[in-house]
């Protein structure tokens, strides 16, 4: 902020498109309130007025009721704390580093209510009755952390963390550990082996985990996951690796994945960088597909990719008179010829083009207008029409009249006989450049908008136990850091 007069985000109820977390930003009037200058220490400070900690590296506590939620500063590869987005990562402990994470995130400018109010909280955070349903304000000016209390008769304390690990050194060290989760460098494949490794990841894809087959015998067109099973939805990533490996080593997922207690889903359109100065580099989408593979390879039954648009070598894919489907064809041909192609081809082919599991479901672009039934999407290979619109489609308004509306998302939910407010996640239309998560997109509740594809922000989404709960991420040079921690030049 550039000014004395800061952004708090709060929930409405208007249904329009809303592009932060836990709540919404709106304009906030008056001054973010100061606090006295506090470093948390081992004992507990009880919070009786305002209190101010300094931007700063060390993780601490913050104590409501009975429940202690982490705050950490979301500091880079490196630990450093200069520069950066001062961002704060809210997490429940260590429930982050053992599952799948969850958290919130407090960026500068922005304020949030911490309590029972807040459902999406009270899943997050496990709030019992002894916090109250707005417990405290936090406030995030320029890094420094201000804390309102709201409840001044409920017990509110700050102290430090003696035991945890700073969320930048699990996610480095997870970082570091992945080329042998992987069993492979995490650099570009040869191309004498890459025909060999593609193959290899279309045979699983034959033959893949949750996928009923159609009345040809190959796998249907929708993945359809155990209840029990987490699912990690990342949108759009249009070629952006940093971005994935992001997502991967932060907190606990790539525990999860290698447990069998997490699914990672890409939501189509994982090549083809979208950046103007980018449009004809396909360098980058060549690695994103070896990554997928490395990715599919290791973990067959938790690693997923849905058909998106850019999921072809057609004339019609682009971008800004870039021809990107047929000039992926033509580099991936000359780097590692015509069988090459074809296999890449046939991995197109195969995927599916719908996911569903515990009270959701997601697919690329948009749901059916029309009414269809499971056999249909499980057949989806004899309804060319349908394929289309699922990839290709977007919501209704005034110069897309042949848009998807509320009434395609309820009809696709009753297909899939999933609840009246079931999320429904899609990527393919991101609303903006600068945000990267819009929920409830066009006043229909549970519909949701994630890109992932920003090189400044990117979002995914959370599903376990029926609850959706949206994640960002500041993107990193994660591959810079393996190449040179390969290099031997990363200390500690």
């Amino acid at each position: 902020m550039t000014s004395s007069t800061e952004t708090e985000t709060t929930s409405t109820s208007d249904g329009a498109v809303k592009p932060s977390l836990f709540a919404r930003i709106g304009n906030f009037l008056s001054k973010t309130p100061s606090g006295d200058l506090t470093t948390p220490n081992s004992s507990p400070l009880a919070l009786n007025g305002n209190v101010r900690i300094a931007w700063q590296g060390d993780p601490f506590q913050l104590i409501l009721g009975n429940v202690a939620l982490e705050f950490h500063p979301d500091l880079p590869l490196t630990g450093s704390e200069k520069g950066g987005s001062r961002e704060w990562i809210v997490h429940p402990g260590h429930a982050f580093y053992e599952t799948t994470p969850k958290f919130i995130r407090i960026k500068p400018g922005e304020a949030v209510i911490l309590g029972r109010s807040e459902d999406l909280q009270t899943w997050v955070f496990g709030f019992d009755k002894s916090v109250a349903d707005r417990h405290v304000k936090v406030f995030n000016r320029k890094g420094d952390l201000v804390f309102q209390p709201l409840e001044p008769e409920l017990p509110t304390c700050i102290s430090k963390i003696d035991s945890s690990t700073p969320v930048w050194k699990a996610r480095r060290d997870n970082l570091l550990r992945l080329p042998n989760v992987l069993g492979c460098p995490m650099v570009q494949f040869e191309n004498e082996q890459a025909l060999d490794i593609i193959r290899e990841v279309n045979a699983i894809v034959a033959s893949e985990a949750y996928r009923s087959l159609d009345d040809d015998g190959n796998p249907g067109g929708i993945i359809q996951f155990p209840n029990d099973m987490t699912v990690v939805v990342l949108g759009d990533v249009h070629a952006r690796a940093d971005n994935v490996l992001r997502v991967v080593a932060e907190g606990g997922l790539l525990a999860s994945l290698e447990s069998n207690k997490a699914c990672l889903v890409f939501l189509g359109d994982m090549v083809h960088s979208q950046e103007n100065n980018e449009l004809e580099d396909m360098k980058s989408s060549v690695f994103i597909l070896d990554l997928f593979c490395m990715l599919k390879r290791r973990f067959p039954k938790n690693v997923f990719y849905v058909h998106g648009n850019h999921e072809s070598f057609s004339p019609d894919v682009g971008k800004g008179g870039v021809l990107q489907g047929m000039l992926f064809q033509r580099h991936l041909r000359t780097l590692r010829g015509k069988a090459y192609v074809g296999e890449i081809e046939k991995l197109f082919d195969g995927l599916a083009f719908v996911v569903q599991g515990n009270n959701f479901a997601a697919c690329h672009g948009a749901p059916v207008r029309s009414k269809v039934n499971l056999n249909v999407l499980v057949n989806i290979r004899r309804y060319p029409g349908i394929q289309s619109e699922l990839v290709w489609n977007r919501l209704r308004r005034g110069d897309r009249p042949s848009g998807y509306s509320k009434g395609s998302v309820k009809r696709f939910r009753r297909t899939l006989n999933l609840p009246k407010h079931a999320p429904l996640i899609v990527g393919h239309t991101p609303q903006s450049n600068e945000d990267t998560l819009w929920l409830d997109v066009g006043g229909i509740e549970g519909h949701h908008i994630v890109y992932s594809a920003h090189t400044h922000r990117l979002a995914a989404m959370v599903m376990s136990e029926g609850h959706a709960t949206p994640l960002e991420f500041v993107p990193e040079a994660a591959l810079t850091f393996l190449k040179n921690a390969a290099a031997g030049d990363v200390q500690g």
